[in-house]
């Protein structure tokens, strides 16, 4: 009779079981739930981490205080792999040869991303992200959308803004007593006339022809101040123009009036003569060379203080990016979304789920306050005055070194992320003016979405690039005469331009 009993008690939880999973709605696979139907957090889960790393590399050995607090917080063993962002792209294919991926990785080449999702190694994150708001809310639908199929989402949208902007030697401007221009005033003729000014009336005063208006990288790309390729309506890359996407590369018009005023320069010495050699500015500008420069509010101040140890007063100052004879203008604007942060497709759903519940915590203000600010009483401290300010154990590593997973991994859309509790109020107000300043003034890619659905573009546009950027070089250093450009611009449509144009404009009216 016992026995009997015990049957049919069995027999009654298995189909209360059986009826519970009927009327909710729920299945066993692909959940994680405690015995309420809730996620269950009881069991402690590694999450392999891969990121890549910049000046100073991650933290060691993963014995951080803020990776401690997550673990705790999340009851996981977060174990990151901090990989020179030099070896990124190498030791990502090794990873992916092995058949292996981590659970999480932040993925910064495009185009690596789209091959990896036609190739399924991606967990798609579109039918679980409603659950997550904070997570959703770092980014708009279309940044979502970039670089993925119709209907999935395999990557969080890392992202970006438009920081940088035309900076000038405000003490030369007073020496050689010209006025500060204002957004209107300052029309490349302007930025020109001025540059000049710089180049040839020793505002330094220390008596030698030592000084230039502007400086550029020449040796890959041609780099150094591209709002002056704004002015002259040239291309961020691609635009947009009568329903189609055109690259600069077959702007000629454009190309002439830019190389001419380049090259102009070039020969007057208003250009630094060393362009095509340079690999960086940070020398050149805390030396006191350049007049003119593209940089960020942060950077700036930073070159401030150098300039100041070898000439009191200097200063850099911030304006709005030279205007050209049609009115354009522009800060060069990155695409948020082009970098992603992908979970490998083989993590199980209560992993999935314990990564995404940590990823929605990290965009939230306390997730940001942790993670940007680090741990109180270990990286900062309030002081008698109420105010915070860093510990000597920060002070010792360095400023910035407690936020490596806000910056290096994911952060939410502020403008504040170069700013921490303790910075000086003042300095906190000028950065976030700055970026606001710089996004005034959009000047975007038009072809972020979509370059990189051009088969041809991935064979050749390296090195198609490289060709017509020699042309440009050679061009502005007077080796070549201005119309050359347009023989580059033939080789570069001849050579797979054309191709390039044709799979873009594909790519871009199957999903405008």
């Amino acid at each position: 009779m016992k026995r009997t009993l015990s049957m049919i008690l069995v027999m009654s939880l298995v189909l209360l079981s059986i009826v519970g999973c009927i009327s909710t709605g729920k299945e066993d696979a692909g959940t994680a739930s405690g015995a309420n139907g809730e996620k269950d957090d009881s069991k402690k889960i590694k999450i392999d981490m891969m990121i890549a790393s910049w000046k100073g590399g991650g933290w060691p050995d993963n014995h951080h205080p803020i990776i401690k607090h997550i673990n705790e917080k999340f009851n996981v063993d977060l174990q990151i792999q901090w990989v020179p962002n030099a070896n990124f792209a190498e030791k990502l294919n090794v990873i992916a040869a092995s058949g292996k991926l981590p659970d999480i990785i932040r993925m910064d080449s495009p185009s690596l991303y789209m091959k990896w999702v036609e190739q399924g190694v991606f967990l798609d994150l579109k039918p679980h992200l409603p659950e997550y708001s904070n997570l959703q809310n770092i980014a708009k639908p279309e940044e979502w959308a970039l670089l993925n199929p119709k209907d999935q989402i395999f990557g969080i949208p890392i992202y970006a803004t438009a920081q940088n902007t035309v900076y000038v030697r405000a003490d030369w401007l007073t020496k050689l007593g010209i006025p500060v221009p204002t957004a209107e005033q300052f029309t490349i003729d302007t930025f020109y006339e001025i540059a000049k000014a710089f180049t040839t009336q020793d505002p330094d005063g220390n008596g030698k022809n030592d000084t230039f208006g502007f400086s550029a990288l020449g040796n890959s790309s041609l780099m150094g101040i591209p709002e002056l390729f704004a002015a002259f309506g040239l291309a961020n890359g691609w635009k947009e123009e009568g329903g189609q996407l055109l690259p600069m590369q077959t702007q000629s018009e454009e190309w002439k009036a830019f190389l001419t005023f380049m090259n102009r320069a070039y020969k007057e010495g208003v250009l630094d003569k060393d362009f095509i050699t340079n690999t960086n500015f940070n020398e050149k500008y805390a030396q006191g060379k350049v007049g003119f420069a593209d940089m960020h509010y942060q950077f700036s101040q930073q070159t401030n203080q150098q300039l100041q140890t070898i000439s009191p007063g200097a200063e850099f100052v911030e304006l709005a990016p030279p205007m050209g004879a049609n009115g354009t203008r522009g800060n060069s604007t990155p695409t948020s979304g082009t970098i992603k942060v992908v979970l490998s497709k083989d993590v199980d759903a209560e992993k999935r789920d314990r990564i995404l519940e940590m990823f929605d915590w990290w965009v939230s203000p306390e997730g940001e306050d942790i993670l940007k600010n680090g741990i109180e009483n270990i990286h900062y401290k309030k002081n008698n005055n109420g105010a915070y300010e860093m510990t000597d154990d920060l002070k010792a590593e360095g400023e910035g070194r407690q936020s490596l997973l806000w910056n290096w991994v994911l952060r939410n859309n502020s403008n504040t992320f170069n700013t921490y509790k303790w910075s000086d109020p003042t300095w906190a107000k000028e950065m976030e003016q700055s970026i606001d300043n710089a996004g005034k003034y959009p000047y975007k890619n038009a072809s972020d979405a979509y370059i990189f659905s051009s088969a041809t573009y991935l064979a050749k546009g390296t090195a198609l690039n490289e060709s017509f950027h020699k042309s440009v070089i050679e061009i502005i250093a007077g080796k070549k005469p201005v119309e050359r450009i347009d023989e580059a611009i033939a080789e570069w449509k001849r050579n797979g331009g054309d191709k390039i144009i044709e799979e873009v404009n594909a790519a871009y009216t199957a999903n405008p």
